[in-house]
């Protein structure tokens, strides 16, 4: 690495340094846990893993995990490009870093879309029906709703853009689940 690239990358650094502790006095001084707001954003990451804990069909608890946690993985790099490049922020978060929400990208997005995916293969349904059905209701009711509570805060995007980003997450991890399956059912066969 030259001195230029080497200066650069310090720069960046200290600039991320510098970003950090700026999230961090900013979350001790409006979002903290003497903040209601905290406490709703616990509940949301608490809550649902409580219902999927009873909810859960042990017998496919493997492939609904496995489907969860890609639905995990596209929320939490869809927030972090979003959040990095302005298009929506959250104003309370658990931490004082990230600055993406966990609660949502962890807990209440993954098993939601979870407890759906389980009740589509569970009674043979049209998973891509009832994505798109799940998806309107992040998109038109969860996240205006969050919005209303200052949980959510839109720089220069509309609700209706996050429909697609909803639905195509779905898609994704619901592909990347099958395909891990047929390569196991495969692998079983040889």
């Amino acid at each position: 690495m030259d001195n230029t690239q080497e200066q650069t990358l310090k720069d960046l650094m200290d600039a991320l340094s510098a970003n950090v502790s700026k999230e961090a006095q900013y979350w001790e001084t409006y979002s903290g846990m003497g903040t209601w707001q905290f406490w709703v954003v616990l509940a949301m990451l608490v809550f649902p893993l409580v219902v999927l804990a009873l909810k859960l069909d042990r017998t496919k608890a493997l492939r609904i995990g496995f489907y969860g946690f890609a639905i995990h993985i596209i929320a939490f790099y869809s927030d972090l490009y979003a959040t990095a490049h302005k298009l929506w922020a959250y104003p309370y978060r658990l931490t004082p870093f990230p600055s993406m929400s966990f609660s949502q990208e962890a807990s209440l997005i993954p098993v939601t879309y979870m407890l759906v995916y389980q009740w589509t293969i569970n009674r043979r349904k049209n998973y891509y029906l009832y994505l798109l059905l799940l998806s309107l209701v992040f998109t038109f009711g969860v996240k205006p709703l969050l919005g209303a509570a200052d949980l959510f805060w839109r720089y220069n995007i509309e609700y209706w853009y996050l429909l697609p980003l909803y639905y195509a997450g779905g898609l994704a991890a619901k592909w990347v689940t099958d395909l891990f399956e047929w390569a196991e059912r495969h692998a079983r066969r040889t």
